[in-house]
């Protein structure tokens, strides 16, 4: 191998902490600037039942992978359902959002380009402001 050549990273998700969404959401970075990504954010995100990320819009585009649980998806003016084995791919600009529908814990895995979360601009009230940045929180105690 040659010293030129960038080493890969081992993340234990045990190890990450949990941070609160820009929607106050449990979110546990995986990939990013903190884990040796450079180009890449990957986190994933937990939804109890009847929690949402409220409508917004980032600047980049978005990848949403879901993993477990039952939700709606708004994308744009459109509502469409989410759940084990669905990606939606956000453009960015595209104002959209989802929810947990079910009693199951939807979790979900968040991916933009570049290696922080992207800047989230809510375009509906949200509990406390309109743009917000992740912060450090206790995580959930059941799921992992």
């Amino acid at each position: 191998m040659s010293s030129n050549q960038p080493s890969a990273t081992r993340v234990d998700a045990a190890e990450e902490p949990i941070r609160a969404s820009p929607s106050g959401l449990y979110t546990q970075y995986l990939a990013w600037r903190e884990t040796g990504g450079t180009g890449l954010f990957v986190a994933r995100q937990w939804l109890g039942t009847g929690q949402r990320v409220f409508r917004h819009t980032h600047a980049v585009e978005e990848v949403l992978v879901f993993l477990s649980g039952e939700g709606t998806a708004t994308l744009g003016d459109e509502e469409v359902t989410v759940g084990p084995g669905i990606t939606l791919v956000v453009p960015a600009g595209v104002v959209h959002g989802f929810r947990n529908d079910a009693v199951e814990t939807l979790l979900v895995l968040v991916i933009f380009p570049g290696d922080v979360f992207a800047r989230t601009d809510f375009v509906e009230p949200t509990p406390d402001q309109r743009h917000r940045q992740p912060t450090k929180i206790a995580g959930p105690t059941t799921t992992r």
